[in-house]
């Protein structure tokens, strides 16, 4: 007639729960790794938001701090000076492309509008001196819109 292994149901559930405890450990091992990862690179994204963000006050600082010169100046080194200035703005230009890129569009630190009319402004003042004509009320909208980009970190950082 038939034989029957006695006991051979129990090592098959004895082999299932240790398979199933293989599979588990393997699962926990696993999700210990992606929350490693995961914190860590929370981390560094934080860092970077941070990095950014100081060089983008430090970029609005330089220009501002150019902008009161070259409205102090004396008009030998305004071009330079403009230049300065222009290389300020477009960092921060730069500074949002590269915020963009890596957070996502729509992801700013400086409102591109305000750059933009800094930008404006200075090429009319670049093109009123070319002419030979009073910049005074260039370097004025120039400061007051150089300030806003700083008013606008100064809000951030506080």
């Amino acid at each position: 007639m038939y034989s029957f292994q006695t006991g051979a149901g129990g090592r098959k559930n004895r082999q299932r729960i240790r398979l199933l405890s293989i599979i588990i450990f393997i699962l926990a091992v696993a999700l210990l790794g992606v929350t490693f990862v995961y914190i860590q690179s929370r981390g560094v994204s934080e860092s970077t938001a941070e990095a950014l963000l100081a060089r983008a006050v430090s970029e609005a600082s330089e220009a501002q701090s150019a902008v009161y010169r070259l409205t102090q100046s004396s008009g030998t080194n305004t071009m330079t000076l403009l230049a300065n200035v222009r290389a300020h703005i477009y960092a921060l230009q730069c500074l949002n492309t590269l915020t963009a890129n890596i957070y996502g569009a729509g992801t700013i630190l400086v409102d591109g509008d305000l750059l933009t009319a800094c930008t404006g402004t200075l090429d009319q003042c670049e093109a009123r001196l070319q002419a030979g004509s009073v910049l005074t009320d260039l370097y004025t909208s120039l400061r007051d819109q150089v300030d806003q980009v700083v008013t606008a970190f100064s809000l951030i950082t506080e």
